[in-house]
C-alpha cells in the first residue's frame, strides 16, 4: 500500500529512491514490487514484458531500475487483489526460533525432573525419564537425549545427585 501511495508524489520512481523513501527493507520492498509489476499495476522500463511473464524473480530487480505506474492498466476483475504471499521468515529468524524453543523446552524439562524428585526424594532413572515424559506428554515430546542431558545439568548445579552405592538411583538434594 505505502508503495502504491508514492505515486501520488511522483510518476517515476527508481527502486533506490522507493527504498529511501518508505525505509522498507531491500527484500521486503523487491518482492512488493516484484508482485505488482507481475499484476502489471507497475512498469519497469529495465524489464521487457516476456522476462516477466517467464522466468523474473524478485531479486533481478535491480536498485537503480526505473519503476513507473501503469496509466493505462485495466482489469475486468471488480477486486484485484493485491495481498501477494510474501518471504516473511528469514532462515536466520528461524534459526533463532528453533533455538528458542529448545532453549525454553530445556527449562521446562529440567523444572518437571525437579518437580518430581522433589515429591519422591529418590528414584531409578529409568523412572524418573517415564515420568518426565508422562508429565511432559500433553505440552510436547521431549527427547530421551535431552533428558538425560537436563539430569547432568541438574547434577552439575548440585540439584541432584548419583547414590555412591547405586549409580542408577538419583537422589535430590536442595
Amino acid at each position: 500500500m505505502v508503495v502504491l501511495l508514492l505515486f501520488n508524489k511522483a510518476l517515476n520512481w527508481t527502486v533506490e529512491r522507493m527504498q529511501d523513501e518508505t525505509q522498507i527493507k531491500s527484500e521486503l520492498l523487491l518482492q512488493v514490487l516484484f508482485g505488482l509489476l507481475k499484476s502489471k499495476l507497475l512498469v519497469c522500463t529495465d524489464i521487457n514484458e516476456d522476462e516477466l511473464d517467464e522466468d523474473l524473480k524478485d531479486t533481478d530487480i535491480k536498485l537503480n531500475y526505473s519503476i513507473r505506474l501503469a496509466t493505462n492498466f485495466k482489469s475486468k476483475k471488480l477486486r484485484i487483489n493485491l495481498n501477494v504471499p510474501l518471504k516473511s521468515v528469514e532462515q536466520k529468524d528461524i534459526e533463532g526460533v528453533h533455538r528458542t524453543i529448545n532453549d525454553d523446552r530445556k527449562m521446562v524439562i529440567q523444572a518437571a525432573i525437579v518437580r518430581i524428585m522433589k515429591a519422591r526424594q529418590t528414584l531409578k532413572h529409568a523412572l524418573l525419564m517415564q515420568e518426565v515424559i508422562q508429565q511432559l506428554s500433553s505440552r510436547f515430546k521431549p527427547n530421551i537425549p535431552v533428558i538425560k542431558k537436563c539430569i547432568d545439568i541438574l547434577i552439575e548445579k548440585e540439584y541432584l545427585e548419583r547414590q555412591p552405592n547405586d549409580k542408577d538411583v538419583l537422589r535430590y538434594l536442595a
